[in-house]
């Protein structure tokens, strides 16, 4: 039973390969549309290359003075005992910003390697930062003459809403370093090799760990980016912007008039402004062609420069826009559109889209593209069959 089912699943596999490559074969040796999807395939291939490059030069870099720190760090560690009094002052105030939550009303006086501390301090932090300034290399002595006070009511020197700016590991960071990525890339496939010592369930729970981890590392995105859950509208940002040649005072009209995107774009079916023109009502063509509404309601507006606006709450694809019009001499303007978007399952769904041919980025430069046209010209782009056409 077990060779059988063994040999099932190397079968499935085979399948699954050969359909694959098959699909492959007819995408890029299409007669009418093979040359193309080969040259976009090339210049994608040649894009990646050169950021790869690009991001080995970047980690090569931030490896190397990391690598520094760490001497230095170490260095401090160990030679860093016999200090000038002004730099033992410096590191002193260094670390006070990590453990009290107004460090500008404490005073600090080194002499001979003995700290005095003055000022006021809160009494929840009092404890911890002597603790704190009596581990730095160099200090002999503390001794802590400040007021600690319960509270911040009636001390002037504690108003305000300071907190102390706590060291955070970079695992828990948004954003993390290339060396933290290329170590944890490595990390998750290392394990993903060893896991297949594993009994079959805990290799499966292990590999899925190490794909989460790949990537994230790989995206640099927070995993609730990456998921959307609890990522609000914002788990993937869009930006494109084009030039067009016509006056921004002739321009904004027709970006300020809604309904204007509904003659150039096909995936707009409809919109409707309310009676204050601050809302919007949009249906627009989804997957499959299936409609999708959604609610619009405008944020902030400058008349002539700039128009935001976020979807109202409850909507199934949550996002919020920027669109900016910047005047480029008597006869030019240029359009720039961002776009933040939560998609369903976050930037996982905007990458699997963007696999399946319909990248939210390339639709935004094709839009753009017959903006630009109909503003110039009169007409959207040739061949462009827009939402009201379609509708019609």
């Amino acid at each position: 039973m077990i060779e059988r089912g063994a040999s099932l699943s190397r079968t499935a596999g085979a399948a699954g390969l050969g359909a694959c490559a098959g699909a492959l074969t007819e995408y890029l040796l299409d007669p009418n549309l093979g040359r193309t999807r080969r040259a976009r395939v090339r210049d994608k291939a040649v894009h990646g290359v050169h950021r790869s490059r690009g991001w080995l030069g970047v980690l090569a870099r931030d490896f190397t003075n990391r690598s520094r720190g760490a001497v230095a760090e170490i260095r401090y560690r160990f030679v860093g005992r016999n200090v000038d009094d002004r730099v033992l002052s410096e590191r002193v105030r260094a670390e006070l910003g990590r453990h009290v939550s107004h460090p500008h009303a404490v005073e600090v006086h080194v002499a001979g390697g003995r700290v005095t501390l003055a000022g006021h301090v809160l009494e929840r932090e009092d404890r911890r930062a002597r603790r704190a300034v009596a581990r730095i290399p160099g200090v002999k002595d503390v001794e802590a003459s400040w007021t600690a006070h319960h509270d911040a009511e009636g001390v002037i020197q504690l108003q305000g809403g300071g907190r102390p700016r706590e060291r955070v590991p970079e695992i828990f960071q948004q954003c993390w370093s290339p060396t933290a990525r290329f170590l944890a890339g490595a990390a998750a496939a290392a394990t993903w090799a060893m896991s297949g010592r594993l009994p079959g369930p805990f290799a499966w729970m292990v590999r899925a760990g190490c794909a989460v981890l790949g990537a994230r590392a790989a995206t640099n995105l927070p995993l609730k980016r990456l998921s959307g859950i609890g990522a609000g509208r914002r788990a993937v940002d869009i930006e494109d912007a084009i030039s067009v040649a016509a006056p921004a005072e002739d321009v904004w009209p027709l970006l300020s008039d809604y309904s204007v995107f509904a003659k150039c774009m096909p995936d707009v079916l409809e919109v409707r402004r309310s009676d204050d023109g601050r809302r919007s009502h949009w249906v627009i063509s989804g997957p499959a062609g299936v409609p999708i509404g959604f609610e619009a309601a405008e944020t902030s507006r400058e008349e002539g420069r700039e128009i935001s606006w976020r979807t109202t709450e409850g909507r199934l694809i949550a996002h919020t826009g920027t669109l900016r019009l910047t005047p480029e001499g008597a006869d030019h303007c240029r359009i720039e559109v961002r776009l933040a978007y939560n998609p369903v399952v976050g930037a996982v769904g905007h990458a699997m889209a963007t696999l399946l041919g319909a990248d939210p980025a390339r639709k935004l430069q094709q839009d753009l593209m017959r903006l630009k046209s109909l503003i110039e010209t009169g007409k959207p782009l040739a061949g462009a069959v827009s939402g009201e056409d379609r509708r019609s």
